[in-house]
Parts: structure tokens; C-alpha cells; sequence
């Protein structure tokens, strides 16, 4: 039996390719197959080496598919490529893009600072996972060490169909990101924010063509929704801490109640584009401007030519026009109060509305009251103007709208005292661990030094005493030389003596 992949099919035959490259044409009968498909089927002894047409063609077919199979082989056709891509905003900025398996295929700086960052790191067909730990350890050296940072991260599915999903891409790499800061910063997590979440493709080309990273392009697309002042070239130079310690407006816009969906993104894109975003900073300028009370004409309410902003009372310039009276009476009533335009505006609608009820009108330049007059046509259309109840609606409700605005700001100010406040004492109880330490050390470093000294004195000692007896026991030894060498000569000398009266005998003797 033998197996093989069928390259060409007949009414009545089957031309097969076996695994050791050589061909086969079987009779097909009920055989149901398709081409491409492995068959298994018995030899059918035919001979190759004069092959019909259909032999000739299942060899070309063959070797096509042999070309088709060296170049999926050698990268040219069915290569991995890029179905997501990543971006980590820390300053540093970075970008990976994954294939399906979540292998890292590029890898590349945004900025001066991630262009640094990414240098020498090996990454091509990492995991995703392994390639961002080691970015968060490098990072370590310089942005992550200052105890703070706000870390954004977006992922971005630029294949559709894929079965990656952006949103849980996020989660993850964030979680990643969150254990990192508690492994590495203990003490300080809370100071480090991390927001992550799904940004369309539109959003990643629109950044690509701004020179910044899909995250800080978000932000900024959020911040300016929000009425923020913010430029593309201040996140390029900057970090999104540094720009959100001056800016409250960007710290809010990227708050965990503040993100951002896809499809919020996508329609903020489109209104970047036809310029709605700049006209709703523009907007929050001028209500800022507005909001500022103040006691000249034209910065209270009241224009200089006679007309009123608003809808409030008319200050004639001509002969009847007002006293100085007037003026500071209206004032000490607004301009000293703090309040804006629009919230002054209201007091007078009230104020007007009272006075209607009790049947006068309060002239502003001289504060006489009068009988309102049916005749008069000016007061008539400005009484109508102030009690239009749509009027009233929209400017309690814009007053409404500036209150919650000036209460998130508040809040905003407080929780960013607060954790200065945090990582203050936070830097305290380092500082405090710090030279405890450093005590400590000191201690462990002089108790060190004194036992060294006590072992070299008893070691000194030792040495000495060892040489004092090595001394003793010299002299000792020397002292016996010494008096056995006298001993031998008192020997030798008595020695002789008793030779010399020997001799001395014999010779009486004879």
C-alpha cells in the first residue's frame, strides 16, 4: 500500500505523487477524492519513464507544487505577519506588532526615548509577554524610577477576522504592567496609573501620520473633547505625568471612568478632522474668560456702546445715560462677587422677574423705580426676552454644566494634593528606611571592624607568644649545646690527665 497526494484527476484515472517524489496513475473507479487530498491506494506498477500527457502534466503540477512548497518554506509565502500592534506609553514610547500567536514580529522607538529603550533588545518571535517584561526592566534604569508614572497602553487589530481580540489584549498587557510596579515598587504602586484599552485602526494611522504613539493620540483626542489645551507637540516632548501635573484636564481624560471606547474614538477622530475639537476648546476658553468677575464695564456683563451681553438691563451712554452711581452700585451687586457672567445674568432675570410681580422696573443707572409702562416697547421686548422660559432652561442648565465641571476640577485638585501629599510621605518613610539602613549598616560595618581588630590582637598575641616560646626553646637548646660541649672538654681534659699519670707511673716504674 502506499500513500500520496492526488495532483491530477481524470473520468478514469488518478495521478497520484507519492512522499519519495516518484508518481503514480491509479484507475479512479468509484474512488471519491479531490485534488490536493492524501490518498492511500495499492502500486499500480506503471511505468514513468514514457509518460503520457496527463503524466506530463502531473509533473508539471508537481513541480509547481514543489515551488509553492520551497517558498512557504523559505518565508515567501504563508509567513507569519502582523494581526495587532501594541503601544506602552511610559516617555519612553514603543510599538509591537504580534501575529496570531502573540509572537513579537517588530518592534520599534516612537520617540528619541523608546528609540533607546528598544535598542539591543532581542525580541523577533519572542512572546509578547517576554518582550514587555524586558522593556518594564529596562525602563527601570530611568522612567519607572522615579516613583510615579502614568503608563498607557492601547492595542490596535489591524487584521480583521483575526482571532486576536484588542480589548482583552489590553487587559492582560495591563495586569502584566500592574504586577510588574507592586514586584518592583511595593510601596509606591498607587503612585504609578495605568489606563489601557482597544483603539481602532483609524486612530493608529491618524497617530502614524502625527508622529505619535496610538495612546498619546487618544489622550489627546479625549483631552480636547474635554475642552483641554493640549498640543500634539507637548506629548511628543512630554510624558503624559508631567503634562497632567500642569493640566488637570489630561490626568481626568485618562481616569478609569474616562476611557474611551472604539467607537468614541473612532467618531473623535472624524470630528478632529472637520475641526469641532478645536472649536470645543475654543469654547471652554471663552467660558473660562467669561467666568471671571470683575468691576470695569465690558468684563461684567455689560458692553461699553450701551448694549448688554446678555439680556440683562441697558446702560445708556447718551442723555440719559448713567451716573457713576450706577455703575458702582451695579458693581458692588456683581462684578465683587466672583460669579460669571451668565450666573450674574440669571440674578438680574430674577431680580427683574420681582420686580415685574410687584409691578415696577429698576432702572440700573439711578436705581429710581417707575410704573412699568405698556407702551414702552424696549422694556416690553427685553421683559419677554428675560422670562422666555427656554432662556432660563438653558442657563440654569449651563450653570449646572460650569458647577459639576468647576466640582471635577475640585476634585481633581484634591486627589492630586493628596497623593502628592502620599508620595511625600511616602518619600519620607523611604528616606526614613533609608538612613535607618544606612545606621544599621554603619553599626553592622564598626561591629565588623571591632571583632576584625579583637581577632587580629588575639592573633598578635598568638604570634607572639609562639615566637617567645619558639626563643625559649632556642636558648634552651643552645644552653644544653653549651654545657654538653663542656662536658666533653672536661671529659677530654680529665681524659688526658689520667693518660699523662699513667705515663707518668710506667715511667717510675721502670
Amino acid at each position: 500500500m502506499h500513500k500520496g497526494i492526488v495532483m491530477e484527476m481524470t473520468d478514469r484515472h488518478i495521478v497520484v505523487m507519492r512522499s519519495d517524489g516518484k508518481f503514480d496513475r491509479i484507475s479512479r473507479k468509484t474512488r471519491a477524492c479531490e485534488i490536493g487530498e492524501e490518498i492511500v491506494y495499492a502500486s499500480s506498477g506503471i511505468n514513468w519513464r514514457s509518460p503520457s500527457v496527463a503524466g506530463r502534466s502531473a509533473i508539471a503540477a508537481a513541480v509547481i507544487f514543489c515551488l509553492v512548497l520551497f517558498a512557504s518554506f523559505n518565508g515567501k509565502l504563508g509567513s507569519p505577519e502582523v494581526v495587532a500592534y501594541i503601544s506602552m506609553d511610559i516617555n519612553p514610547s514603543v510599538e509591537m506588532g504580534i501575529d496570531i500567536d502573540e509572537n513579537v514580529l517588530e518592534l520599534r522607538g516612537l520617540n528619541e526615548d523608546g528609540i533607546a529603550l528598544v535598542e539591543s533588545l532581542e525580541y523577533k518571535g519572542k512572546k509578547l509577554e517576554q518582550v514587555t517584561e524586558g522593556l518594564l526592566d529596562k525602563a527601570e534604569q530611568k522612567a519607572l524610577a522615579g516613583g510615579e508614572a502614568e503608563i498607557v497602553i492601547t492595542s490596535t487589530v489591524v487584521q480583521e477576522g483575526s482571532k486576536v481580540n484588542d480589548e482583552s489584549l489590553a487587559a492582560k498587557l495591563k495586569q502584566q504592567v500592574a504586577k510588574h510596579i507592586e514586584t518592583t515598587h511595593p510601596q509606591q504602586a498607587k503612585s504609578y496609573q495605568i489606563a489601557a484599552f482597544a483603539a481602532p485602526a483609524e486612530v493608529r494611522e491618524a497617530a502614524n501620520q502625527n508622529g505619535v504613539s496610538t495612546g498619546k493620540y487618544s489622550v489627546y483626542l479625549n483631552a480636547k473633547n474635554s475642552g483641554a489645551d493640549v498640543t500634539l507637540e507637548e506629548l511628543k516632548k512630554e510624558s503624559v505625568l508631567k503634562i497632567s501635573k500642569s493640566k488637570p484636564d489630561i490626568a481626568q481624560s485618562i481616569r478609569l471612568n474616562q476611557l474611551p471606547t472604539k467607537a468614541d474614538l473612532k467618531q473623535l477622530v472624524k470630528q478632529e478632522k472637520a475641526g469641532e475639537l478645536d472649536k470645543k476648546v475654543a469654547e471652554k476658553k471663552t467660558e473660562t474668560g467669561s467666568g471671571k468677575g470683575t468691576t470695569s464695564n465690558g468684563r461684567n456683563g455689560w458692553t461699553t456702546n450701551g448694549s448688554s451681553d446678555k439680556s440683562g438691563p441697558v446702560m445708556s451712554g447718551g442723555k440719559n445715560g448713567s451716573s457713576g452711581s450706577g455703575n458702582k452700585d451695579d458693581a458692588k451687586r456683581n462684578g465683587t462677587t466672583g460669579k460669571s457672567s451668565n450666573d450674574r445674568d440669571d440674578d438680574r432675570d430674577d431680580d427683574r422677574d420681582d420686580d415685574d410681580r410687584k409691578g415696577t422696573n429698576v432702572k440700573p443707572s439711578t436705581g429710581v423705580t417707575k410704573p412699568v409702562s405698556s407702551g414702552s416697547g424696549s422694556n416690553k421686548g427685553d421683559d419677554r426676552k428675560d422670562n422666555n422660559p427656554n432662556n432660563k432652561e438653558q442657563a440654569k442648565k449651563d450653570d449646572e454644566r460650569r458647577r459639576e465641571e468647576a466640582r471635577r476640577l475640585e476634585d481633581l485638585k484634591k486627589q492630586t494634593e493628596e497623593r502628592k501629599k502620599k508620595q511625600e510621605e511616602e518619600r519620607n518613610q523611604q528616606e526614613e528606611a533609608r538612613k535607618k539602613q544606612e545606621e544599621e549598616r554603619k553599626k553592622l560595618q564598626e561591629e565588623a571592624r571591632e571583632k576584625q581588630e579583637e581577632a587580629r590582637k588575639k592573633l598578635e598575641d598568638e604570634r607572639k607568644k609562639l615566637e617567645e616560646e619558639a626563643r625559649r626553646k632556642q636558648e634552651d637548646a643552645r644552653k644544653r649545646q653549651e654545657e654538653a660541649k663542656k662536658n666533653q672538654e672536661q671529659n677530654s681534659n680529665s681524659s688526658t690527665s689520667d693518660d699523662s699519670r699513667n705515663r707518668d707511673r710506667d715511667n717510675n716504674d721502670d
